[in-house]
């Protein structure tokens, strides 16, 4: 009997102490690639015609974004990505304008994984605007993203 509440008592300790110690392991999910599509006309959503490539991988709270765009935008205008809360306040974190046909971002976010949509805007290249202009194309984000 005492052997039989000894070992329940190294149990129970024993799983304390891995949910305790699992708080403190380094968020880490694998890198998520997909594709940048074409937004649907009429939104919302995206359609099936390839806009490029979209890498994401977070260690940690620091995200490291690669984007590789095989669109050109209109004279005068410049592609902006952003990472959308979709799901929630539709809020829109500008990422930058890409380089012309990359965008490479790191960044240490409190939460990356609120975010449910990765889109591309086509904006005037001195825009003074800091709101995003209507959707050229993006991705819904796979999980982790959008927890």
């Amino acid at each position: 009997m005492i052997k039989t509440k000894i070992t329940l008592v190294l149990i129970v300790i024993a799983t304390l102490f891995s949910m305790t110690t699992a708080n403190f392991q380094p968020l880490k999910a694998e890198p998520v690639i997909m594709d940048i599509n074409k937004a649907k006309d009429p939104g919302p959503g995206f359609g099936t015609e390839k806009l490029g490539t979209l890498s994401i991988d977070t260690q940690n709270k620091t995200v490291d974004i690669s984007v590789n765009l095989t669109a050109v935008p209109k004279q005068d205008k410049v592609f902006e990505a952003w990472l959308v809360d979709a799901d929630g306040s539709n809020y829109k974190l500008s990422l930058g304008a890409a380089d012309g046909n990359s965008l490479k971002v790191s960044d240490h976010m409190v939460n990356p994984y609120t975010y449910t949509e990765f889109i591309i805007t086509e904006e005037p290249i001195d825009d003074a605007d800091p709101n995003a202009a209507g959707t050229y194309g993006g991705a819904e984000l796979q999980a982790p993203f959008g927890q």
